[in-house]
Parts: structure tokens; sequence; C-alpha cells
């Protein structure tokens, strides 16, 4: 009997069990006349194991009151959570003839790499929901004789122009985050329902030319079912900063700090600093942490952000004592407390088309 088991490496690159999903995000132009680009994504074992799968989701089924009307929901967007991550993975990816290594991934299977592309990378496209900013895509390049395909695409702004930095839960769609409950719900057992109006704001800005970027707490997990509502409801595609999530780190951090304020700025800086000649908007809600966040990046960076929109979820009167104490020390000016959409469409739609004139608004 072997008294020592053979040492294993640990795996490096992508096996054919291995799954990537890359999500969308953008590009800056940098020094040298060529582009940076950011590479964000995820490596797992798509396939769920019996035992992660069926007691876990009937336990769950149980404590929350899921319905059995609301079970394709419900194990669809659950999948995700219950699959391996595949840590220190190191994808290789192809723009047109320029091929990079992305990578290693993290514990929870994600990575997020910066790429020093040419001065004319190819593969540039249109995309219909953003008509005046190109994007580019590319892919995984894999195994010979594996021909699934793994591809992602990001968009490329330049230096000059405006930017929508938007919160998604309780801005674009209903999710009710104060309630729990009423969250989980709407999170993984119904269909999603978009904010009134807010595609169509967000449609009629994007033909104006201005670039998305998509900030939530919502956990990398959700983003197939997220991309698909953007689909259904005519959202304009931008770049996705969700939040990681693994159950072990989440509850530790939650004895600390605030993991949803960390998250955010951590997003939000990197955008901002990227594209210092850029105008930006943020747009959010009262229902969390969006108030202080926005205040304070504004306190960082007065000259990048021109407005700050924040709906309010809670009632009127609490959100503006809300919001006046973390704005506190802020032009007025620069802060909208709205309800709908339609409260805001003026205001949006004017920074947007009169970018050099936000300093005199």
């Amino acid at each position: 009997m072997a008294l020592f088991l053979p040492f294993r490496r640990p795996r490096t690159t992508l096996s054919r069990e291995d799954a990537v999903v890359f999500y969308p995000s953008f590009g800056a132009r940098n020094a040298e006349g060529g582009w940076t680009v950011v590479i964000q994504g995820c490596v797992y074992h798509p396939r769920v194991t019996w035992l992660r799968g069926k007691p876990v989701l009937g336990l769950i089924r149980r404590l929350m009151r899921v319905d059995r009307a609301a079970e394709e929901f419900f194990r669809t967007r659950m999948r995700q959570f219950l699959v391996h991550a595949a840590a220190g993975r190191n994808v290789t990816i192809t723009f047109g003839h320029e091929d990079h290594t992305v990578g290693p991934t993290d514990a929870a299977g994600l990575m997020r790499t910066e790429l020093m592309l040419s001065v004319n990378p190819l593969d540039i496209v249109p995309e219909p929901s953003t008509p005046l900013i190109p994007w580019i895509k590319y892919k995984a390049l894999l195994a010979n004789g594996d021909e699934r395909t793994f591809g992602g695409q990001v968009q490329l702004l330049e230096p000059h122009g405006v930017s929508i930095i938007s919160d998604v839960d309780d801005t674009l769609k209903h999710s009710n985050v104060p309630n729990r409950r009423d969250l989980f719900h709407n999170t993984f057992s119904r269909a999603f329902a978009p904010i009134l109006g807010m595609p169509d704001l967000y449609q009629r800005c994007a033909t104006l030319g201005a670039a998305f970027h998509y900030v939530s707490g919502s956990p990398w997990q959700l983003y197939e079912p997220l991309f698909q509502f953007w689909i259904d409801h005519g959202y304009p595609l931008g770049s996705f900063h969700l939040k990681r999530f693994r159950l072990r780190e989440t509850a530790r951090k939650m004895r600390t700090t605030s993991p949803q304020k960390a998250h955010k700025r951590a997003a939000i800086e990197p955008i901002i600093a990227a594209y210092p000649q850029r105008k930006f908007l943020l747009i959010g809600d009262a229902g969390e942490q969006d108030p202080d966040i926005y205040a304070s990046l504004m306190r960082d960076f007065p000259e990048q952000i021109a407005h700050i929109y924040i709906r309010t979820v809670r009632g009127r009167v609490v959100d503006i004592l809300r919001m006046e104490a973390a704005c506190a020390g802020l032009p007025p000016e620069k802060w909208t407390l709205y309800e709908t959409a339609a409260d805001i469409a003026e205001s949006v739609m004017r920074h947007v088309q009169t970018p050099a004139a936000f300093d005199a608004v």
C-alpha cells in the first residue's frame, strides 16, 4: 500500500468539462494610441451533482415557500449557485489575429484582466442597442476537436462623451430590496419586471451616443437571466459589473463591513478613472446605499460626475431626508430624487445632448 498519493499539479488550462461565460466590458484609448480593454468572465463546471441539486433546492424551496408554479424560474436562476467554480484557470482568447491569455480565475471561478490591443483591432461590429458605440468581439480558443464556442464583447469608448452608470435592482427592474422575502421571490421565482419608462429613457439616451455601465449588488451567478431580461425589454447593452458571491466569504464580510458599498465603489472607480474627460450620470435608488456611494463619488470626482439621480422606494419624505444627509455639502442642483422615469427624462436627456454644458447646469 502506497504511503503517499502521487502529486498532481492543479489544472491551469480549460478542460472539456469546463464552461466559460464572458461578461460585457469596456475599453479605453491608451497612450500608445491603441486600446486597453477589460476582459471579465467566469469558468465553472456546468454539471450539478445530485447532492448539490435536489436536497439543496428542496430545502430552499420549502424555507422560502416557493410555489410549484414558479419551479422553472427557481431552478434556472438557482443553477449557477450550485455549480462548481473552476479556480486557477487561464483562458486564451483571440481578437481576430491577436491572441491573449487572461486569468487565472479566483476561488469563485471569476477573472478580470486588462489587455493592450493594437491601434486597429479587428472584428469591430455594430451593436443595434447602442448604434453610435463600436463593440469588439472575441472568443476563447479551445482544444482541437472541441466544437463549443464561448465569446465575449467589449464596448470601445472614446475619451469624450457621456456615460451612464446605473444600478439595476429597483432602478431598472422591480426587486423591492427593503423586503428580503419579496426580494428573494422577485429574484428567483418570478418573471423580472422593468421599472416603467426606464427602457425607453435609456434607449433614447443610447441613440444620442450615451454609453452604459451597469453596476449592481446582484451576484454574477444571475448574469445570464439578467442579460436575457435586457434583451427582452430593450435596455441598451453596456458593461456589467455584478458582485462576487461565495456564501462563506459573504457571511464573513457582512460581519465586518458593507459588501454592497465596497463592491460598488471598487467597480465604479476604475470606470471613471479610465475616462478622465468623459462626463458621468449616476442613476440608482434609495433602497440601499446608492445615495451614500454616489455622493462620496461626486466628492471625489466633482469634475466628471455631472448629476446624481436617485429613485425613491421607501417613501418620499424618508428618502428626501436620506438624500439630504448623504449629499450634505454638495450643490443641490447636482442631485435629484425622483419617483418615475418621466420625472427625470428631460434632465437626463439635456445632459446627454449637451455634455459640454455640464459645468453650467
